[in-house]
């Protein structure tokens, strides 16, 4: 864009009876309108008004050292000024001046770097005021006082200007001496967001959601995060206001559809952001309702008079109920119940339908999931094939690489033939033919969701299988690393500089990193990174609600954690101030005699007695809180008395008394 600049005739010591050219240089590619002024002890003259007139000679009238300021601005513009420069000149000044130089330890900032100014003064018993010239004008920075050096922390980018006066202790001038000195101050490259996503898998009511945000920005500069929530109805909540912490947790007791605001900004921006991001997310009351199976344990056709134990499997939502209707010759309806299992006793011969409906309890619908199976009952009578009983050698933690063994137990039959069947996502992954052996074993290579067929048929069977069951089998990589219980001291009141140790009992153990994060009344103070130590010890410095959050994860987990349990309790400065006692140094109370009262107590920190007294059933503040244990007086009317001290601990704000104790006496003539 360029600049103007000022060239004066005169730079240095300039005869006030002379007059002085001053010229405005034009380094833009603007046609511009030129102001000149001249100012001096805060006194300004207009030497020139705005006109294409780019000089004026001057005659300064007076000696001291003056500020030469032109303004310019563009045709037709609407501004004070679109340009300004400026330029000190002394006039009829002797080479005596009181500011040799300035200097500042760097010419070029970056937005948020501190400058340093020093002034070199020529003579003792100097004052300097410091200015700084900016897009707002000049602003006075610090008044006068006798500090030679000035730090300033610079927000904004520009070309910026620092004005020194200076002036004698006993000097009536506004200044005798004044200098300037220049530097500029760039932007930084803002922070963008360049991920922003919610680690939770399901985002259920009542479950804790966690979202993480990742930024770009430099290296050797602070990115912060704040964290917006906008609900179903609009309103907005501030979840986390602007921290380095760029992971947050919270829970919804509504489902809807929300947003999540994220806004990053430079640690020394000037902005209220320098990028956001926003998420919507839907947040359901349950999660949504997924049909794994529905199989009856004897296959079709079955003989008339069976009992026929039907089966599904049904994940999701939050209390199940399911319904089972056979459509045939003899209809049957259980209605809805709790009961994922049905029993049905074949009674007449024919086809028939068997149909299951599962839905939540909240869903308002008939049905979510509807599944319908063809089954034919027979007349002839032969002793079915039952499968009794499969036993797996573990009934959880399958791992990749790690058998996972089979064993079928049946009933019914004269020649039994077995077969097992493994799906993976639907896939057929290996297939073991009908043989003689009720068992197999099989190793998963991959993480994902199996499913385990059993199939059972005599052998002179013409069916593909007499009866049948499947398995669902959920194989990881690792065991997830789970906080079974977090072991704190018995000890039900904890005191500031009390050691307390915390013990987490995990599974899996010497797999499993844990991480813990410390907060004080809701604040974040300590946070450490993932560690293989179930122990940690606290040692509160201060009073509050302390909370510790443990966030659990096998080490071959890549995001997020695996299990999150938390602990809270309260850190108070002292014991509480118990057993307060009065007691006096008389038994008998006389009339203008001298009383002494002394309390004591047990427990708190620093306590602090405050004193009320009743005189004839008038009460009196006497004594405000203080370390005063003692109260002393001279009554001067007979009758009957009563003091009432009150004590509490001195870091006590939040309650006006802990303890109390009052006594009665008589003061007799």
């Amino acid at each position: 864009m360029g600049e103007i600049l000022l060239e004066i005739e005169e730079k240095e010591i300039i005869d006030r009876a002379e007059p002085i050219n001053i010229k405005v240089i034009n380094n833009t590619n603007e046609e511009l309108k030129y102001k000149i002024l001249a100012g001096k002890d805060g006194i300004w003259e207009t030497l020139k008004e705005f006109n294409e007139k780019a000089e004026v000679n001057w005659i300064p009238g007076d000696d001291g050292n003056y500020m030469i300021i032109a303004e310019a601005k563009k045709k037709n513009s609407n501004k004070s000024f679109d340009f300004k420069v400026s330029q000190n000149v002394a006039v009829g000044v002797n080479e005596d001046r009181l500011i040799k130089r300035l200097y500042v330890d760097k010419d070029n900032l970056t937005i948020g770097e501190k400058i340093n100014l020093y002034v070199d003064g020529d003579v003792p018993l100097i004052m300097y005021r410091y200015f700084i010239n900016s897009k707002n004008g000049w602003q006075l920075i610090k008044d006068y006082g006798v500090d030679n050096s000035l730090t300033y922390t610079i927000n904004e980018e520009g070309t910026f200007e620092f004005l020194v006066e200076a002036k004698t202790t006993d000097s009536p001038n506004s200044f005798d001496d004044f200098k300037t000195i220049s530097f500029n101050a760039v932007g930084f490259k803002k922070p963008e967001i360049t991920n922003f996503s919610c680690l939770s898998e399901e985002r259920l009511v009542d479950r804790e959601l966690s979202f993480e945000v990742h930024g770009n920005f430099e290296d050797e500069r602070t990115a912060l995060y704040k964290f917006v929530k906008i609900n179903p109805n609009g309103k907005t909540y501030c979840i986390q206001d602007y921290s380095t912490r760029k992971m947050v947790s919270f829970i919804e007791k509504k489902a809807g559809s929300y947003k999540l605001l994220c806004m990053i900004r430079d640690m020394y921006s000037a902005n209220d952001f320098d990028d956001r991001a926003v998420m919507v997310y839907e947040v359901l009351s349950y999660k949504p309702l997924e049909l794994k199976g529905f199989t009856t344990d004897l296959s079709s056709p079955q003989i008339n008079g069976a009992n026929v134990l039907i089966k599904s499997i049904v994940e999701g939502g939050n209390n199940l109920l399911y319904r089972f209707k056979i459509d045939g010759p003899i209809a049957e309806d259980s209605g809805y119940t709790r009961n994922s299992t049905f029993v049905w006793n074949t009674k007449a011969k024919g086809d028939y339908k068997i149909i299951l409906w599962a839905k939540d309890e909240q869903c308002d619908k008939e049905y979510e999931i509807e599944a319908i199976i063809n089954y034919t009952v027979e007349e002839k009578r032969v002793k079915p094939v039952i499968i009794t009983d499969v036993i797996l050698d573990k009934d959880k933690d399958y791992l990749v690489n790690e058998s996972i063994k089979v064993k079928v137990i049946t009933d019914g039959g004269y020649n039994l033939r077995y077969s097992f069947v493994i799906l993976k996502n639907g896939l057929k992954q290996e297939e073991i033919p009908y043989g003689n052996a009720n068992w197999t074993s099989f190793t998963p290579k991959e993480t994902g969701e199996y499913e385990l067929e059993v199939r059972v048929k005599d052998k002179y069977s013409e069916k593909e299988y007499d009866a049948h069951t499947v398995f669902h089998l959920k194989v990881k990589e690792y065991i997830e690393g789970k906080i079974q219980h977090i072991l704190v001291p018995s000890k039900g009141y904890f005191l500031v500089g009390d050691k307390i140790e915390l013990e987490a009992i995990l599974t899996n153990t010497n797999e499993t990193l844990i991480k813990y994060v410390t907060k004080i009344n809701e604040q974040i103070v300590e946070e450490t990174n993932y560690i293989n130590n179930n122990k940690i010890t606290v040692v509160p410095k201060c009073s509050g609600k302390y909370e510790i959050e443990l966030y659990a994860k096998n080490k071959k987990c890549k995001n997020g954690f695996d299990n999150k349990r938390e602990v809270k309790f309260y850190i108070n400065d002292a014991l509480p101030v118990t057993n307060t006692k009065i007691s006096a140094n008389k038994a008998i109370y006389k009339l203008n005699e001298e009383l002494n009262f002394i309390t004591t107590s047990n427990g708190g920190a620093a306590v602090c007695y405050e004193y009320y007294i009743m005189i004839n059933g008038s009460w009196k503040l006497v004594q405000r809180y203080s370390r005063k244990n003692y109260y002393t007086f001279r009554p001067f009317i007979p009758g009957q008395y009563r003091l009432l001290v009150l004590a509490k601990s001195h870091y006590n704000k939040k309650r006006s008394y802990e303890d109390y104790d009052s006594l009665e006496f008589i003061v007799e003539e």
